[in-house]
């Protein structure tokens, strides 16, 4: 029997990069022209979730219609040798790909990079996992979000010691750093343009009032509080700033709750 699968699985299997299906599929890149693969019988070219295959004259649009087409088989078939490709029948880690670039507007590039450093990973319950490390980069556990809209949760996986490390990412040697609630809302930050000069983006999975112990390590100049713009996310802002007067300041989404909000509301 057929195994069922949601709407959202066949819709991330469908958005599974052209050029890596190609390649599994036995194309070769031409080595003058990058958006073009040759097989025999066969010579595609690929624009974005588009192709063309130039001999047959014929083409389509995303990874299924690809698979039918260089296979000739059904769509059932098609999906089937996509979930080989992408071993998302193991791990649903391109149904998570998909709620993160498509349902939180998240930069595909990145959030590709930071899945291929394993610092992002699918649970088998198609949750989001954000690894969580000290500034050693060694791992301390896990943030979890999940991803059905129809029952929303956010927390830390069994055994993570939420004092001895979080979620970060660094674009140079840290001088200045955001704190944010949530990995979901970092990796946003990390899109936006006016948070370019912020060197060390930081989850602290929730509100701190203290600046956790672990980050003592990247001796920064500067710590941004970034909580949300609303009553919960002001009053430990304060705080925080009144603990640690000396490096903490306050710089909240403008315009907005949250940094994904940003995001999301300037999505197409």
């Amino acid at each position: 029997m057929a195994r069922h699968r949601s709407r959202d699985e066949i819709q991330a299997l469908r958005d599974t990069p052209l050029d890596s299906v190609a390649r599994a599929l036995g194309y070769q890149r031409d080595t003058r022209d990058k958006a073009r693969w040759k097989r025999p019988g066969s010579i595609v070219s690929i624009n974005g979730p588009r192709f063309f295959d130039h001999l047959s004259g014929s083409g389509g649009g995303g990874a299924i219609d690809l698979v039918i087409h260089a296979e000739g088989c059904s769509f059932a078939d098609a999906l089937l040798r996509l979930e080989t490709i992408t071993g998302s029948h193991h791990v649903p880690w391109h149904a998570v790909r998909h709620w993160l670039v498509h349902a939180r507007a998240l930069d595909p590039s990145l959030v590709d990079a930071c899945h291929a450093r394993a610092i992002i990973k699918a649970d088998h319950r198609t949750n989001a996992v954000f690894v969580t490390r000290n500034a050693r980069r060694q791992h301390t556990g896990a943030e979890v979000v999940g991803t059905n809209p129809d029952r929303p949760f956010r927390g830390m996986t069994r055994g993570s010691r939420k004092n001895a490390g979080g979620f970060w990412l660094a674009r140079r040697t840290p001088r200045s750093a955001l704190l944010t609630e949530s990995a979901v809302d970092l990796l946003s930050a990390c899109s936006i343009e006016d948070l370019a000069d912020i060197d060390l983006f930081v989850s602290t999975a929730g509100v701190a009032t203290a600046l956790p112990a672990w980050l003592e390590p990247f001796r920064l100049d500067t710590v941004f509080c970034g909580y949300d713009a609303d009553e919960a996310g002001d009053s430990a802002a304060s705080r925080l700033m009144l603990n640690h007067p000396e490096i903490v300041k306050r710089r909240k989404p403008e315009g907005a709750k949250d940094w994904n909000d940003i995001l999301r509301n300037a999505a197409p």
